[in-house]
């Protein structure tokens, strides 16, 4: 049997008139928010594309599982769109793991989602070596929390008109980021913390091999994020690590209003050889800046300490 090829393929760029599919691989949103990104992608000038039956909640997921997979196998197969794009995160996505893994490769194209959707990115990276999105959810459009530049920085990446983005002004957390001076230069993996973390001992187990890490989270206080850290540290992911780049953690106060989130992180990776920065802006907050996994990325310490991101 031929084995099947993991070089990374172009994409094809999205052009006014481009189909995008609309999917819910895990929580659902409200009809409202729904038809407010429909109108909202038609008004960028592209047709969305959303199945008649895509929502019909149940509990914290936005559908069945063997709906919700179906939906998400169509869009990621389809032939006649170029970007598959996520309605909302929340839960759901790991339940939808044993069948995307009987899946054959289809060809790249653009994957849009953050938060659960880690786990559909893990997914593409790993196994499609598909370079994904890491990016506002569509739910998110009808919301006030967002940032018109972003979306416009997005849809230039999507077309092609933008071939790489810079996260710069980047902050050190650590004496190892503070005294880095050379460019490096490697592929970006993960993108929520904790379900990054809940995948570790399944078959989409991160494989960490000079890989930068990327992690943001939401209402996790200092206590869970050191748990999360020594996990993945006492699992080895840090061992061949070459950077590791933090979005915004937020809601994550302590009872007595403290935010013991960042004195955490700092006091972790203290004495770790391992270059760490804050501030890339890709989160659950209102900035939403698009951040390709599985893509080149280089840090770089010329003016400020950048993340430069590649879409090719």
């Amino acid at each position: 049997m031929k084995k099947t090829s993991l070089k990374s393929q172009p994409f094809s760029f999205l052009k006014k008139g481009d189909i995008i599919d609309i999917v819910a691989p895990a929580s659902s949103c409200t009809i409202e928010e729904l038809n407010h990104a429909v109108k909202w992608i038609e008004q960028q000038g592209y047709k969305p594309r959303v199945p008649q039956d895509l929502l019909q909640p149940s509990d914290f997921l936005a559908n069945t599982d063997k709906k919700r997979f179906t939906i998400l196998k169509n869009a990621l197969t389809s032939k006649t769109s170029k970007v598959v794009w996520c309605l909302r995160g929340g839960y759901g996505s790991l339940r939808l793991v044993p069948d995307l893994l009987k899946l054959k490769k289809a060809p790249q194209k653009f994957f849009i989602g953050l938060s659960d959707i880690t786990i559909i990115h893990q997914f593409l990276n790993l196994k499609w070596n598909w370079r994904t999105i890491h990016g506002p959810i569509l739910s998110r459009t009808m919301s006030e929390k967002k940032r018109q530049k972003d979306y416009d920085e997005l849809f230039a990446l999507l077309s092609g008109e933008k071939k790489q983005i810079d996260f710069s002004h980047l902050v050190p957390l650590n004496k190892a980021a503070k005294q880095s001076k050379k460019t490096i230069t490697s592929k970006i993996m993960g993108g929520n913390l904790t379900t990054f973390c809940s995948m570790l001992g399944t078959p989409l187990g991160p494989k960490v091999n000079n890989h930068f890490l990327f992690f943001e989270d939401i209402s996790e206080r200092g206590y869970k994020i050191d748990r999360m850290l020594n996990q993945l540290d006492q699992a080895g992911l840090f061992k061949k690590c070459k950077g590791i780049f933090f979005g915004d953690i937020i809601n994550s106060e302590e009872a007595d209003g403290r935010n013991l989130v960042w004195s955490t992180i700092e006091s972790f990776f203290a004495h770790k050889k391992i270059p760490v920065f804050k501030g890339i802006e890709s989160d659950h907050s209102e900035k939403q800046r698009p951040l390709f996994l599985n893509s080149k990325a280089e840090l770089l310490f010329k003016h400020s300490h950048t993340l430069r991101v590649y879409n090719n």
